[in-house]
């Protein structure tokens, strides 16, 4: 077959089911421009209050271990900008809410793996988000901040493979967070919980290079600092060499770990679905 009538045939054929999906992911979270409106003022607001306060820190300091002011903001900037990208929190809300009505039983007729979808729907999410974020990030970069480029052309690629590494794992924590939902049918003190875990031990609030010894090494053992701290320490060159490769391999080894995890909860937690009656 070839000619025109290729060309429609072609057109016809089916996308994939998952990257249909996440196209739909993308779809919603267009469909929806206030509620990406808010959550991207809400992250500037948020970097608004961390520059003055971090600021407010180093006018008694000219540094604070590792950092200086440069350094400091231009965490501050990519790491805010990163959240956009990697906060999962739709994909804990949608979850959480086909448990609450029973529309996880519809979703259980569907010819697609539950847990799979939702990591595409978050995907395509995440991208919408994700292209504000360097929006932002640029914009505020090269205007007002004056932030530091990437250590180096190859730390700007890890960055972004870690950045990526980091999503997933922010999804995961999420998704485990909300499968929990099965056994205790609430969820508030859940998603305040491993809200609390992800900003304290990611970096998210402050650099883990400034946590006490015990502190920082109990936050680096623990998979919260593959979300914010891998990546920033990429973009910043204090990983490089072998170290890098084997803080991106952590970040892996962990995305596996969670994906095993939330599978092991997923056949039980389908179970005491039942029993709860949907």
């Amino acid at each position: 077959m070839s000619g025109p009538a290729a060309q429609v045939a072609l057109r016809q054929e089916p996308r994939p089911k998952y990257l249909a999906l996440m196209l739909i992911g993308a779809q919603r979270t267009l469909a929806y421009p206030r509620t990406v409106l808010l959550s991207l003022v809400t992250n500037t607001v948020w970097l608004a209050l961390s520059y003055h306060l971090w600021r407010a820190v180093f006018e008694g300091t000219s540094r604070m271990g590792e950092f200086d002011w440069t350094r400091m903001r231009t965490y501050l900037l990519i790491a805010q900008s990163a959240n956009l990208l990697i906060n999962a929190s739709s994909s804990v809300h949608r979850m959480l809410r086909l448990i609450r009505t029973g529309d996880i039983a519809i979703e259980l007729l569907r010819p697609y793996d539950i847990l799979a979808s939702q990591l595409a729907f978050s995907a395509g999410a995440a991208l919408v988000e994700g292209a504000l974020g360097v929006l932002v990030a640029t914009g505020l970069g090269l205007t007002l901040l004056d932030v530091l480029p990437a250590a180096s052309p190859a730390a700007a690629v890890f960055f972004l493979v870690s950045l990526v590494l980091g999503f997933l794992v922010r999804f995961l924590v999420g998704l485990i967070t909300s499968l929990l939902c099965l056994w205790t049918k609430h969820w508030l003190g859940l998603h305040w919980m491993q809200a609390t875990l992800v900003s304290v031990f990611s970096g998210a609030l402050v650099p883990l290079d400034l946590y006490p010894d015990w502190l920082r090494s109990l936050s680096l053992v623990l998979p919260f600092q593959g979300i914010i701290h891998t990546p920033l320490s990429i973009y910043l060159g204090d990983l490089q060499g072998l170290s890098l490769l084997q803080a991106l391999g952590l970040q892996a080894l962990w995305v596996v770990a969670l994906w095993g995890l939330a599978r092991a909860l997923w056949s039980p937690g389908q179970r005491a679905l039942d029993i709860q009656g949907g």
